[in-house]
Formats: structure tokens, sequence, C-alpha cells
């Protein structure tokens, strides 16, 4: 007998189904407890039974190690991977593309990515830290998941917003890490030759009058204060009513200077004097005549000037053009 459409009457179909729990859709992963569901919502936002999402994070094999979270073990460990990317140069005569190097850092912990282009001095173009640390989501259409451990390998493209990196080699402890991992890893490739800097060494581009600058200012704050003492005496018996004249030698080890002073004992006779050689620079092998400025140097000196943000600077003769000697003179002793 058929009951009464009326309320309170009417027949539950879900009466007729043998499971009643609650389905599970959280876990912990690397110890930490997140959702492990499905991978799609259902109708009202619900989770599907009997679907499995992929681990959002990176996901490394139990019992092998430390049993904390990833974010606690991999604390300041980070995997290094070198690579090179390809950059179009439109209006340029020389090039119409240049290879550009970096590195690209994996984070353990919490699976951010940095990429890093060492600056070269000069290079005209901005480098150094091309895209900070933060996850890095991957190209569409699976642009609602983000890198992890699993998609980095040795000899293949990744794409980081829209620029595709090729990664070429890595470090022994990010080769040691994947492979304990089981990761089998591709053989490392080359860094394809850039054409612009294969033509600049061709043409040996270097300015015909460089602009050399000494800098003596390290040499001054390591070894200021720091002088070495020498005690010596100076022969003088020859000379017409000589004697032997002690003296001691101070060589100043932060510009490489003389000086010289002469030890007079009380009632010697002689007048006491404050310094036997003032505090110069000495020459090693000095010349018989005294010549001009610039003849002694190794490079020619052209111009000699200074400027606010140089400092003082000089401009040599590339050529290395030496003052000519004169002639010299051979004395003949007639027998």
């Amino acid at each position: 007998m058929a009951l009464p459409f009326l309320p309170g009457n009417s027949f539950n179909k879900q009466l007729g189904k043998e499971r009643f729990h609650k389905s599970q859709h959280f876990d912990y992963s690397n110890g930490v407890p997140m959702l492990v569901g499905s991978e799609k919502p259902g109708i009202g936002g619900e989770l599907l039974v009997g679907q499995k999402i992929k681990a959002k994070y990176s996901v490394y094999p139990k019992g092998q190690g430390s049993d904390s979270p990833s974010w606690v073990a991999f604390d300041k460990q980070a995997l290094c991977f070198e690579a090179y990317f390809q950059e179009a140069v439109p209006e340029a005569r020389d090039e119409t593309y240049r290879i550009r190097k970096c590195n690209i850092f994996f984070f353990l912990e919490d699976d951010t990515i940095q990429v890093v282009e060492p600056e070269y001095k000069n290079s005209g173009i901005p480098q150094g830290t091309l895209i900070r640390r933060h996850r890095i989501p991957l190209p569409p259409p699976d642009d609602d998941q983000f890198y992890n451990i699993s998609h980095f390998n040795l000899n293949q493209q990744m794409v980081l917003y829209s620029r595709t990196f090729t990664v070429t080699s890595c470090d022994s402890f990010t080769r040691n890490f994947l492979t304990k991992l089981g990761v089998h890893l591709n053989d490392p490739t080359t860094v394809p030759d850039d054409p612009y800097s294969n033509l600049r060494e061709q043409k040996n581009m270097k300015p015909l009058r460089p602009y050399e600058r000494r800098d003596t200012l390290k040499q001054f704050l390591d070894h200021d204060r720091k002088v070495l003492r020498f005690y010596c005496f100076w022969d003088a018996t020859e000379s017409t009513f000589g004697d032997p004249r002690e003296l001691i030698l101070h060589y100043y080890l932060a510009d490489d200077t003389i000086e010289i002073r002469e030890v007079i004992t009380p009632n010697s006779g002689r007048d006491s004097i404050p310094k036997f050689l003032r505090r110069s620079k000495l020459p090693k092998h000095p010349a018989a005549q005294v010549k001009q400025p610039g003849q002694t140097a190794e490079r020619t000196v052209l111009n000699v000037f200074s400027s606010p943000n140089q400092g003082k600077c000089f401009i040599l003769d590339s050529i290395k053009v030496r003052p000519v000697s004169p002639p010299q003179t051979h004395r003949h002793d007639n027998k």
C-alpha cells in the first residue's frame, strides 16, 4: 500500500545506501596537517569522494632522515641549478640576441624559487635578482599549481613567467640530494656562446688610452702604523777623520718609505741632527744623472688631471713609448 504524499510520509531514497561514514579529506603531509581530499569540488563546494588531489608542496619519502616537518628539517637548505635564457635584442646592429647566464635556487623548506644573475662590470643591463624568492606557478593551463622538486632536472627547459630557462648543471649537494630521492638526472649540457661577446673578443675592443688608477688605500689601511726597524752602521773610515757611525733605518709598510736616523752618543763631538735621511721613497738603483719626471716610469705619462668623481688620475700611453736613451760615450785611452 502506497503511503500518502504528505509531509513526513514521503520515501527517503538515501535509506538504501550501505555506508554512512563521513569522508575524510584531511591528513598529515611531512608532519603538517593539510587538505588531501579530492581535486575538484562538487556541487555546493563539496569534495567528491574517491578523487585524490596532487600535493601542493614537495613530498619527500618517509622513514628517511628526520621526522620533523620540511620547514624545520630543510631550514636554510637550497638546491642550486645553473641555467641560461636567450633574450632577443630587436634594435641593435651588432647583435640580434644575447645569452644570459643565471642561477636558480630552490629552497627545500617552502618550495620557493629565486633566480639570480651574476653581475658583470659595465654590462649596461640590469642584473642581480631577476625573480625574487617566492612560489612560482606553472605555465598555463596549469597555472593553478606551483613548481615543486619533481619539476627540476638537468638539460631541460623551465618556463618562469613567460621566460624560458634551460637548466645546464647543478652543484654536488643538489646532485646527491636528487639522487637519494630516486630522481634520474640527465647529462649536463653546455651554455651556447654569446655572439656579441665573441665579436668583442675578436675585435679586441680596448681603449687606446686607458685610465689606470693606482689605489694605495688598501695598503695604508692594512699596514698603517707598522714600521720595520733595522740597526745598521755607515763605515766612513776611508774619509778623513772618519769612523763608523751607528744608524737606525725605519721602513714604513704603509707607503714603502724609508727614514734613517743617526745615533749620536753624548760627548761624541758631533752636532745632533733630527734625521740623517728624511722619510721618502729611496730608489734601489739610483741614476748618476737626475732625469726628468716620467722618464724613469714603466709607462709614459701623457697627462695628469683630477676629478671629483674619479679622484686623481693620469692618462698613459698605450703604445708604451719609452724615451730614447742618450748615446753612451766610450773613453779610449791612448797608450
